[in-house]
């Protein structure tokens, strides 16, 4: 209940007069005596005139005071609040990304968010039921089923987590529109940008929070072992409207500062930070890059961390009737962790403790000695048998290719061209569903590579190495570096922490939301734990963990012993922009929710008739006595 006219309650201070007036009241009693009986009355009605004695009769001027409440009530006109009904289901998705982190008044924009669907739900009811979902959640989204219990609603959205991840919200909307079945129903998404929403069947309705905000972040990070050196690259953009001067600085295990650099930056621009520092002792360490000196709304993209792995020599074994020398010098020059070891077709049984098994030439294997290895990784360059797909068609194409599709979104083709290539013959055949093209012509894909059942694949559909069949390898410094990215990810696999996806460099942190693949052996008595940032821990129950919604760094425990950690960044530019749908244009989209808002009745007239019954019944009490 609320008061269209609050002020009316000054006049409140008018009871105490009632009750004083009910106290100094004199009470006189006539009486016709015959006797000095007088001077006793006399004496009596001295006793009458003492104010508080009259407390005994207390009933009147309570009822005056009731009355005289719910009269001024009356003039205050109160109102109560009565909910919308909606017809049909509403679906609240409320956007929990990282840039909802950003500072607004000493509030989080998630903040503002929840208060502000606390807000509506107080005022509607929907005939089919309230769905409570965030777009980044691990229970599929969902926070709270169907349900039209206010208190369950209020719960749902007051727990909605935190995260880091950025902005991803077509799954989200997919999912909710499998719950809504009519065209009354409504899906209401609140967040600070509308950018890239999904066309669905069911109407979207925006609701707005936050306002400009400036900020400074790290946008990229990378670090690369070269020698004895670690070679640091940060790429640091300005996103608000005047240049800045800001510190940079480098920390191992969490407080020891090792370097540090300043940084000017032209307002809405990027400036590149490249540190050299050496490699000793740097083994198994947490390294840190920290923004100092930033004054902005949003801390989440002031730091990034990666886990330097410890050394590990990387091995690999070159199965090949023949001596191709280049193939051998781009393996060798790797990186000064390789171990090579080549040996004939004749001399390969099965048996190989190495990383890495590439198959040089037409040689026929057998799947079930691959599966049998404890290798995951293999490299197959111009094999006319592949023995972990079934081929339905497979040709031997002798002329040249004119031809040559790259593609560019897959992270390893990055940067790189190959347009140029000439090959001069190649195999032609079907890619499984499971594999992916990297390099390929109209007719054949030329390089591709896959995942099949915890093992990597990659192919080369032609000689690669071979300077009369393809140029190739002559393609500096694209050939060979798209090839040593390939042995990056192929390395990766190796490891008991790896990504999933593929990513660039073995010491690279990954960015919020990617799922990560541990694999360790472990005894039935022993549990496999991952502790967050925050330092709480959760149960790794597959290989596969999920749950990287937070910055920072990760450690993997079997049961209380270490096994090894690994590093998640936001690093994502369109995140850190902090936009904001506050536009006049934004605006003309964002629909009225007047709708979804209670309105008012005044029941001023029931107050005042219970003031009058009181008024009349004061007076019936009154005449009675």
């Amino acid at each position: 209940m609320s008061f269209l006219n609050p002020a009316a309650f000054y006049l409140l201070g008018a009871i105490p007069i009632v009750i004083a007036l009910h106290f100094l009241k004199l009470r006189r009693q006539r009486q016709l005596v015959p006797s000095i009986m007088l001077w006793r009355s006399g004496a009596e009605d001295q006793k009458a005139n003492i104010p508080f004695q009259r407390l005994r009769n207390i009933l009147l001027p309570l009822l005056q005071c009731f009355f005289l409440l719910f009269i001024i009530t009356s003039v205050a006109r109160p109102v109560i609040h009565i909910p919308s009904i909606i017809q049909g289901k509403i679906v609240f998705i409320i956007d929990n990304s990282a840039s909802m982190l950003s500072m607004e008044s000493g509030q989080t924009r998630l903040d503002l968010a929840k208060k502000e669907v606390l807000k509506i739900i107080d005022g509607i009811k929907a005939s089919g039921g309230i769905m409570i979902m965030a777009t980044h959640s691990n229970q599929q989204y969902i926070q709270q089923p169907f349900t039209t219990d206010q208190e369950k609603l209020r719960h749902a959205i007051e727990n909605i987590k935190q995260t880091h991840i950025a902005v991803e919200s077509t799954t989200v909307f997919d999912y909710a529109s499998r719950y809504l079945d009519s065209p009354q129903d409504k899906i209401y998404f609140v967040s600070d940008s509308f950018d890239n929403l999904p066309a669905i069947s069911t109407t979207i309705e925006k609701i707005s929070v936050g306002d400009k905000a400036d900020n400074i972040g790290i946008v990229q990070f990378s670090v690369e072992r070269v020698e004895d050196y670690l070679t640091i690259l940060a790429v640091i953009q300005n996103f608000t409207d005047t240049d800045i001067e800001i510190d940079t600085q480098i920390e191992i295990n969490g407080g020891n500062v090792i370097t540090e650099k300043p940084v000017s930056i032209t307002a809405g621009n990027q400036k590149s930070v490249l540190y050299s520092i050496h490699a000793d002792g740097l083994s198994e360490t947490v390294l840190r890059m920290n923004l100092i000196g930033t004054d902005d709304d949003f801390e989440v993209d002031n730091s990034a961390w990666t886990f330097l792995n410890e050394d590990k020599n990387f091995k690999i074994l070159l199965i090949t009737n023949r001596n191709p020398s280049l193939l051998k010098a781009l393996l060798k020059n790797y990186g000064n962790h390789v171990e090579l070891q080549t040996i004939t077709t004749d001399e390969f049984h099965g048996n190989s403790n190495t990383d890495l098994i590439i198959f040089d030439g037409n040689i026929s294997i057998d799947d079930h000695l691959l599966q049998g290895m404890e290798t995951n990784s293999f490299i197959f360059i111009n094999s006319e048998t592949l023995p972990f797909i079934e081929e339905d068609y497979m040709e031997i194409v002798r002329k040249p290719l004119i031809n040559i599709i790259e593609n560019k979104t897959h992270p390893i083709m990055k940067g790189i061209s190959l347009v140029g290539l000439s090959v001069r013959e190649y195999i032609k055949r079907e890619l499984p569903l499971w594999g992916e093209s990297l390099i390929e012509s109209d007719q054949a894909g030329l390089i591709w590579i896959g995942s099949k059942e915890d093992s990597r694949y990659l192919i080369f559909e032609f000689d690669a190495f071979n300077t009369g069949i393809s140029s190739f390898s002559l393609n500096i410094p694209d050939g060979p570096l798209m090839f040593y990215r390939c042995l990056e990810w192929l390395e990766s696999n190796s490891r008991v922490i790896r990504p999933i996806n593929y990513e660039r460099g073995i010491n690279n942190s990954l960015r919020t939301g990617e799922p990560i693949r541990i694999t360790f052996p472990i005894t039935q008595d022993s549990e496999l734990y991952v502790e967050k940032p925050d330092g709480s821990k959760v149960q790794l129950i597959d290989s596969i963990f999920r749950e990287t919604e937070q910055v920072g760094i990760y450690s993997v425990l079997n049961d209380d012993i270490y096994i090894g950690k690994f590093a998640i960044n936001l690093l994502d530019e369109t995140e850190s922009f902090l936009r904001h749908s506050k536009s006049e244009n934004d605006l003309q989209e964002i629909s009225d929710i007047d709708q979804l808002q209670t309105y008012e009745k005044e029941i001023w007239q029931w107050t005042a008739l219970l003031g009058v019954c009181l008024l009349l019944f004061e007076w019936f009490i009154y005449h009675r006595s």
